[in-house]
């Protein structure tokens, strides 16, 4: 994971105090704050930031469109934040207040219903944690598959925030493939695995036109789903409003099989990043890409 002045372990164990400590309405005003802050003295983010919206909004990334929308990308993150470490200590009846519904669980139904597991395709787009905590409310069995952090103690602290909900965590860096054979294991029990697939953080992953240009998409996820026959599930948590929460399961993607595995995977890749393409156009704002799209992730 590339760093940034966040992901360090007094910033993420400061955060968690701070939750725990200071009512919930001043964290909150804490966190724009922070935000703000960062995106001051975060220039190339914000430059990579701006790139990336251009292509999407199709506006020149110096207009004034895209500098606002840059501004409350950073300020919806800082509430991300603050929702990330506030969601374990809140009871079962907060959570449900905070995450109003999941829209399309009846496809989720179906899907296990199959016996071969699910596997929930996201991207960087809304609070893709906060769902984990209402599906395991909800009593579906959930593994993650998480890049891992720049030190041991925060990934200590980000992973027991996970498990104290019952989410199980497969951590990944990236000297290393994913963890395929626990994944398969736990689709073979007929399980849902979430996995984001819209960053290459390996190195290994392949082309796919993503806004009109060849950007690197890992493999993980299509290829998962290729082998294990497991439902590849669009599933994004969005922040909406009223600052509530709310999940969008889609469809299965209809993978395609037959041809060579070269050409299989290059079709499904490019379905999932038609169905990215149409996330991040929705909620540009509640896109978290600082990384520009267009080049290398840097280190």
């Amino acid at each position: 994971m590339r760093a940034h002045v966040l992901d360090s372990p007094l910033s993420y164990y400061a955060i968690f105090f701070v939750v725990r400590s200071v009512p919930t309405p001043i964290c909150y005003r804490l966190g724009k704050l922070v935000a703000l802050i960062i995106y001051c003295f975060s220039r190339t983010d914000r430059e990579d930031l701006a790139g990336n919206l251009s292509i999407v909004l199709k506006q020149p990334a110096h207009s004034s469109a895209i500098r606002k929308m840059v501004r409350t990308v950073f300020l919806n993150y800082g509430q991300y934040m603050v929702d990330f470490f506030l969601t374990p200590q809140l009871s079962p009846r907060r959570v449900k207040e905070l995450f109003t519904e999941i829209r399309g669980e009846e496809i989720l139904k179906r899907a296990l219903a199959r016996g071969k597991g699910v596997i929930f395709l996201s991207a960087h787009v809304g609070n893709w944690e906060i769902g984990g905590s209402m599906l395991r409310m909800l009593g579906y069995p959930l593994t993650i598959v998480a890049m891992a952090h720049n030190t041991g103690m925060t990934n200590a602290l980000v992973d027991q925030l996970r498990r104290d909900k019952g989410i199980r965590v497969v951590s990944m860096d990236r000297a290393s493939h994913f963890s395929g054979i626990e994944i398969l294991r736990h689709l073979r029990n007929n399980e849902i695995v979430a996995m984001n697939g819209d960053r290459d953080l390996s190195g290994r992953g392949r082309k796919v036109d993503f806004f009109g240009t060849p950007v690197n998409f890992p493999v993980g996820p299509v290829l998962m789903a290729m082998k294990s026959g497991a439902a590849l599930i669009p599933a994004f948590v969005i922040r909406e409003g009223s600052g509530t929460y709310c999940g969008l399961l889609e469809e299965p993607l209809p993978l395609f099989s037959g041809g060579s595995v070269e050409e299989d995977m290059d079709k499904n890749l490019a379905l999932t990043a038609w169905v990215f393409e149409k996330y991040v156009r929705l909620y540009p704002d509640q896109w978290y890409s600082p990384d520009r799209i267009t080049g290398e992730v840097r280190q």
